[in-house]
């Protein structure tokens, strides 16, 4: 759900798999290891990017086609339409209820996508969505909850909550003409994720392969450590075994994260080193890449809107990794 910032260019927030995978924000510590692994910085330009990550991905929320909903009753069946089309719900029901209040102003609205299924093939290709900036109509929501505990994608399970209060969410039309709902400010704030380790190993190894095939790059495994100290200290490694080709290369890649109480996080300690065949010769092209970033600080997230302030983060790591961070005005 997380988008991390790089020099390459985002391509939205809402295909399933960019949606989830696309943008590895599982952990702080993993996130930027993968900024490290994907796109090292060709130019300082590049490297002075605002934050680690852009959240967009987790606070931007799918409608069906058609124009901008009028009444309570509208927004409910277009937010209802919109997940379907992203999820998959084999026991049905409803994924949305709206409560009070006197629309524009909403009581209480609630987004229950648990048990959705993401299907990584449906909407390869398609771009995501991405917030213009053009808000056309505002709605008050005084108590807003996402609940996506579980979301299930090749027998992976995501588990994901954000719960808002004193809320305010945009209403606005994509780039391709796609209605969204987007939160942009709250009094109060959380964003709540967590999966299994092994999880994100089998979410590793599909992302990598989404991504690999154009250059002939098959990830075949993936073995993720993430140890957390203080709920702010991380420290990440994570070898992919791949094939180049026919050729098997492994690499390892290693971090150090410490994260401040403004909410700044440092990268250090990074290393790359490589095994199997063409290993070695790999993390030759990357290393030097790697190293631009060694002692790096800039803030953890930025949020879409500009309204958002991250307050506190708490990460787990171990078998079962969990994110808490609390945020708002």
């Amino acid at each position: 759900m997380f988008h991390l910032n790089s020099s390459r260019p985002s391509k939205g927030v809402h295909s399933p798999m960019r949606m989830f995978l696309g943008h590895p924000g599982w952990t702080v510590a993993l996130a930027l290891l993968f900024c490290l692994i994907a796109s090292p910085p060709s130019h300082a330009a590049h490297y002075k990017r605002k934050a680690w990550f852009d959240v967009k991905g987790a606070l931007c929320f799918p409608m069906g086609s058609g124009p901008l909903p009028a009444t309570r009753e509208q927004l409910v069946a277009s937010l209802g339409r919109g997940w379907r089309i992203h999820l998959r719900f084999p026991e049905g029901g409803d994924q949305v209820t709206a409560d009070n209040g006197r629309y524009p102003a909403i009581g209480r609205l609630y987004m229950n996508v648990a048990g959705g299924i993401m299907d990584p093939d449906r909407h390869k290709g398609e771009p995501g969505l991405r917030p213009t900036g053009h808000v056309e109509r505002r709605i008050a929501v005084r108590e807003f909850e996402f609940d996506g505990r579980p979301m299930i994608c090749e027998k992976a399970k995501i588990n994901l909550r954000v719960t808002a209060s004193n809320a305010i969410l945009d209403l606005e039309h994509d780039a391709h003409g796609r209605p969204m709902l987007m939160l942009d400010n709250a009094g109060a704030a959380m964003l709540d994720f967590g999966a299994s380790r092994t999880d994100l190993e089998r979410l590793l190894v599909l992302s990598g392969n989404e991504g690999g095939h154009r250059f002939g790059i098959t990830v075949q495994s993936a073995q993720l450590s993430i140890t957390t100290r203080n709920g702010r200290t991380i420290d990440v490694s994570l070898h992919l075994s791949t094939k180049v080709g026919f050729i098997p290369a492994g690499m390892r890649f290693a971090a150090h994260v410490d994260i401040d109480d403004q909410m700044n996080a440092r990268v250090s300690h990074l290393r790359c080193d490589g095994d199997h065949a063409l290993g070695p010769f790999i993390v030759g092209f990357i290393r030097p890449g790697l190293q631009k970033y060694e002692g790096a600080t800039k803030p953890l997230f930025s949020f879409p809107g500009g309204q958002l302030k991250l307050h506190d983060v708490k990460i787990q790591g171990g078998e079962d990794v969990r994110v808490i961070a609390n945020f708002g005005k």
